[in-house]
């Protein structure tokens, strides 16, 4: 008899139960209880509730209505950027050519800009939730700062929330409408929520086997050893609960990823780190365990190149010059949850650790570098030498980087730096419309159940559209204030 098939041991009834307590989750239940759901009960597998919203900044607009950290594109944000015009509607076009853009006509323009326009009252609604000591700048306090609100926001709603309580399986009366939730506790209790309605918002499933086995292109046995994975490690519980409910899945996946880390650093904002991340550093050099240069590395989107290698591994270089200049004038593009943070301190003590523990190499020569790689030191001594002149004629024959980001390698001594593919979320697949409500094979809204957050798909086609304002938790607070309400509403 599975855990499901038991009698519960105790039936807890509610309006509204959540499961997942992470941005689409807690705005859900936020708006829930303002649209006047009376009991709102969360479920959180996890110890502590914020999921996948304890990484992003806050995304509060300045006065002229314009969120700063909009977009993460190859190159520095323009002033006269439609995606940062002060005028509404210029802006959400703009954001709604882009999202289309980058997945090709393939995702659902309708929800896209649904999404889009709910998103642009997303900052003065977290404002009018916040206290006077919530707008002071402060870099240390700002890490998880927005999932510490949510949650305070979510108490002081009255929302209730059950930790390490994992939801196993969705209830079903007789006529098909989704009427609660069979969870269980870590010490094996199981706890059967009733409700009027359901919403799943479970973090993705970045770190189970069998849906990235199914979803995921370039899947191979050692994956969870070959990549780095720098969010949380959620199973899709909420994703395979909604299919056996009779959820139909929209076709599109994408995965979400923080460009080039190095695998053996956990915290994203280590001085090693900071030297090797392109999207700060984009004069840095990649190349194949053979030495050879496969994309611009420049490119934001030129991460995805690193699915084909074997491993999804290269090795990032630079020399003593790009080094000093680095620690000397800082990122050449700053990213917002960086500023006020000592990027480069104990640089050197953690460079020489790496070294020690074979992830790192410091040389006087290339032929070294060749040879702790297991290139041949012919072929990296080539790529390196057209590397550089490329950069004196300003033009990169190869692969057409921008001639302001091409630095030579000429200054003793070199640097390389073992590095992995680094995700963090996947986006997808669950078929909603624009209510989020999920629909079934026949395109049909299934009654009582909602999803929000990442788990919804028809947002993107295989890549993140990074260049849109404030995509990833933009888009999950905006999905879930649109579940919460209707689910309120109904």
């Amino acid at each position: 008899m599975t855990t499901c098939d038991q009698k519960p041991n105790q039936v807890i009834q509610a309006d509204i139960i959540i499961v997942g307590c992470g941005a689409g989750g807690m705005s859900a239940a936020i708006e829930a209880k303002d649209n006047g759901a009376q009991r709102v009960i969360m479920l959180e597998k996890l110890h502590a509730p914020g999921g996948n919203c304890i990484f992003p900044p806050m995304p509060l607009a300045g006065d002229d209505g314009v969120l700063k950290m909009a977009c993460m594109d190859d190159n520095p944000m323009l002033a006269d950027d439609p995606r940062l015009s002060p005028d509404i509607t210029t802006r959400t076009d703009a954001n709604f050519r882009s999202a289309m853009e980058w997945n090709h006509w393939r995702g659902d323009a309708r929800l896209i800009r649904t999404l889009i326009n709910k998103f642009e009252g997303i900052s003065d609604w977290l404002k009018s939730k916040m206290e006077p000591a919530d707008f002071l700048p402060d870099p240390e306090a700002n890490r998880g700062k927005l999932a510490k609100l949510l949650l305070r926001f979510c108490k002081n709603a009255g929302v209730e929330i059950y930790c390490d309580t994992s939801a196993q399986k969705l209830v079903k009366d007789e006529t098909g409408r989704v009427t609660g939730v069979l969870a269980q506790t870590k010490e094996g209790k199981l706890l059967q929520f009733n409700g009027k309605s359901v919403i799943l918002s479970t973090g993705g499933f970045i770190g189970s086997e069998e849906l990235m086995q199914k979803y995921f292109h370039s899947y191979s046995e050692t994956i969870f050893d070959d990549m780095c994975y720098m969010g949380l490690r959620h199973t899709g519980d909420g994703i395979k609960m909604a299919f056996e409910a009779g959820a139909a899945s929209d076709g599109t996946v994408a995965f979400e990823w923080e460009l080039n880390r190095v695998p053996w650093l956990n915290n994203p904002v280590s001085p090693v780190t900071n030297l090797l991340n392109n999207d700060i550093h984009p004069d840095v050099v990649w190349v194949t365990k053979n030495g050879e240069r496969f994309a611009d590395e420049s490119k934001l989107n030129a991460t995805n190149s690193w699915y084909r290698l074997p491993n999804k591994t290269c090795y990032i270089l630079l020399d003593e010059a790009m080094k000093n200049r680095i620690i000397k004038n800082g990122p050449v593009k700053m990213p917002d949850f960086m500023i006020g943070l000592d990027l480069f301190a104990g640089l050197d003590e953690e460079l020489s650790a790496q070294v020690e523990k074979g992830r790192a190499k410091i040389a006087a020569s290339w032929e070294e570098i060749a040879e702790w790689m297991g290139a041949g030191s012919e072929v990296l001594k080539a790529t390196i030498d057209a590397y550089n002149s490329f950069c004196d004629k300003g033009h990169d024959d190869m692969f057409v980087k921008n001639p302001e980001y091409l630095t030579p390698l000429r200054t003793g001594p070199y640097y390389a730096a073992k590095s992995t593919l680094a995700m963090l979320v996947t986006r997808g697949p669950l078929k909603v419309n624009t209510k989020m409500q999920l629909l079934d094979k026949n395109d049909e809204p299934i009654p009582g159940l909602y999803a929000a957050g990442v788990d919804i798909g028809g947002t993107d086609s295989d890549t993140y559209a990074s260049g849109v304002a404030c995509h990833s938790v933009g888009w999950s607070l905006s999905s879930g204030r649109i579940a919460g309400e209707n689910a309120a509403k109904q």
